[in-house]
């Protein structure tokens, strides 16, 4: 329990109890691809962010990310003459199908450990803020 008033010289020249924030590490069993990809994200947020119980969750992040990426490099890579005959076209289908599948996978995740722009909470945009920056409401108005 707190002392109430002001604080002693004394009490202010103790020093406090120093905790130690360690970022989780990246499973031994990704790939380096991958491992960069956790670092990435793990750094993006606050060291607490992220504890122990994320990492299962975190590393099928990761690889959703890798495969999405393979997928998009066999996109980009493929030569449009391929799409004249069926078997080409059905490829190209087949590939950019597998690609927005693991986008919505690598999204439901990301949702999942509020990674996405819709999680970060800014106050200045909240929408419980009045649009006219703090003014009163019709019922809050003094008459005189």
């Amino acid at each position: 329990m707190q002392q109430r008033g002001r604080k002693s010289t004394a009490s202010l020249a103790v020093a406090g109890v120093v905790t130690t924030l360690t970022r989780i590490a990246p499973p031994r069993t990704l790939s380096d691809a991958q491992r960069s990809i956790w670092l990435a994200t793990v750094n993006s947020k606050p060291a607490e962010w992220f504890g122990d119980e994320h990492v299962p969750i975190l590393a099928e992040y990761v690889r959703h990310i890798e495969t999405a990426e393979l997928l998009t490099q066999q996109i980009e890579g493929f030569d449009p003459d391929w799409m004249k005959d069926d078997d080409g076209l059905k490829r190209y289908d087949k590939l950019t199908k597998m690609r927005a599948r693991e986008a919505g996978v690598i999204n439901t995740l990301a949702r999942s450990m509020r990674l996405t722009q819709q999680a970060v909470y800014r106050a200045d945009k909240a929408a419980t803020l009045s649009k006219g920056g703090g003014s009163r409401k019709p019922w809050q108005t003094v008459e005189s």
